[in-house]
């Protein structure tokens, strides 16, 4: 099997060696921060501190650092990592708060947190962002996108990730099919349909399956298209049933002659498969595709270039669904709070483990403080030797197009949103007319009855 290098002031070694033990930044570096001294007060509690991360190693590395705190200011305590899948995470979660066993610390995707803070379960962390360094916040994007609610902040943050419109460029190129960079919804679709028919390629893979990653993938186009779930403005009234959601529900019918036939089950990993195996043009995705590619596909890797959604050919919009993922602190049952808050801000104000922490799964978990873009040492990654532009397209450029269902169109928290994931709403009303032949019209009035229902049972989180 191939491996690509990583090479950098540190030597040559290889991704795996360099996601197992963090070479580009070994521990004897990590005096220097952002700020003045991290919390040092002593701790004499014992006991394990259950962190929940979702699959990856950037979660693990802010263990370590959380760890290393821990060994000079809370001897008696470990931080540990359990790692939680995508589409478990919100039945797992409520599971363990109705038996009133929460993890202490969790960095799941922001509905669901949103949910949390919105159900008073959440510790504010307003003393921690003053900690942190409330004007490091990179242009665009505030500590409010991470989670307040209220007046108070509920989540620090953690990275941001958007899924992207990645493209095989081999293949673009060769057929002709213009810059991705300039496609209007017309032109994806275009495109796909070219890819199908004159390469032995899928034209794209989105997820259709009844999970997680299809309310992600239909999202994007939603709001693309000028539509949302809820009104903010007006009582989170449900604005489901609108032109912009049967345009977006049109549009993934039109697209799923050009997927795989396995498309209908899709979830996270089947569509990196698709497009690490070979098998497709494009898929919507986050970073995470490069550094698979990397080590099992060298000549896939080198093809791939991501850029911003396509736009819509109306509205203009490209947005992506950019997850604001960030730590939550829960409260209930939680005898480490004050230890928490102390590991966090050490470990947010320094800048080495904060690039240790991208450099662990690049371009996937982008940065989130001026200071650690601005470090040489983030660019010190054999990616960016070949990769610079889908990089901070990722990091950087994505930015302005950011939305998601718990923070739609920007338009502020929607604590709504985890509920409907958790009963995976959007990815059945898409099912209704890719698997059902459901007219869009009509999945779109039963997807907005469904929600109908989620805000009548949930009203006092958001009134």
């Amino acid at each position: 099997m191939s491996r690509i290098k990583l090479s950098n002031r540190f030597g040559s070694v290889t991704r795996r060696d360099f996601l197992a033990t963090g070479t580009a930044i070994t521990g004897g570096m990590l005096a220097a921060g952002y700020g003045g001294a991290p919390l040092r007060a002593q701790s004499t509690k014992q006991g394990t501190v259950r962190v929940w991360g979702e699959p990856g190693p950037y979660a693990g590395v802010a263990v370590d650092a959380m760890n290393e705190w821990a060994s000079a200011n809370a001897p008696g305590l470990k931080f540990e990592i359990e790692t939680v899948g995508w589409d478990s995470v919100y039945v797992k979660l409520m599971t363990d708060l109705a038996a009133q066993q929460p993890p202490h610390l969790i960095s799941v995707e922001s509905p669901i947190a949103y949910q949390l803070m919105a159900e008073g379960l959440l510790s504010p962390v307003d003393d921690v962002v003053e900690k942190v360094g409330a004007d490091r916040m990179i242009e665009g994007v505030s500590f409010s996108d991470w989670g307040a609610w209220k007046g108070q902040q509920f989540v620090l943050p953690a990275h941001h990730q958007p899924h992207l419109l990645m493209v095989r460029m081999d293949v673009v190129e060769e057929l002709g099919l213009g810059d991705p960079d300039t496609w209007t919804w017309d032109d994806m679709l275009n495109a796909a349909r070219t890819i199908q028919e004159k390469t032995d390629l899928d034209g794209i893979a989105l997820a259709l399956g009844r999970n997680l990653c299809t309310d992600y993938h239909f999202a994007a186009l939603l709001h693309s298209a000028g539509g949302r779930m809820f009104d903010a403005s007006n009582n989170f009234e449900v604005a489901f049933d609108s032109p912009a959601t049967v345009e977006a529900l049109e549009f993934v019918r039109d697209l799923q002659p050009y997927m795989p036939k396995g498309a209908l089950e899709y979830s996270f990993l089947q569509v990196v498969d698709a497009m690490v195996t070979g098998k497709v043009g494009m898929v919507f995705y986050w970073g995470r595709v490069y550094g698979r590619a990397a080590e099992e596909a060298p000549d896939i890797y080198k093809a791939i270039q991501s850029f911003n959604h396509a736009a819509h050919p109306t509205t203009g919009n490209r947005f992506n669904w950019n997850d604001f993922q960030g730590w939550s602190i829960p409260e209930p049952n939680n005898p480490y709070v004050d230890e928490i808050k102390a590991a966090l801000a050490y470990y947010q104000t320094k800048r080495e483990w904060l690039v240790r922490y991208c450099h662990s799964l690049v371009p996937n978990v982008s940065p989130v403080y001026r200071d650690v873009v601005e470090d040489p040492t983030l660019k010190e990654h054999a990616f960016f030797e070949d990769k610079e532009r889908t990089i901070l397209t990722y990091y950087r450029d994505s930015l302005p197009h950011s939305s998601n269902t718990g923070n739609e169109l920007r338009g502020g928290a929607n604590p709504l949103a985890g509920i409907v994931h958790g009963r995976s709403i959007l990815a059945q009303t898409v099912q209704k007319v890719v698997l059902d032949g459901t007219k869009p019209a009509d999945a779109a009035k039963w997807g907005a009855g469904q929600l109908e229902m989620v805000r009548k049972e949930h009203l006092r989180l958001v009134l």
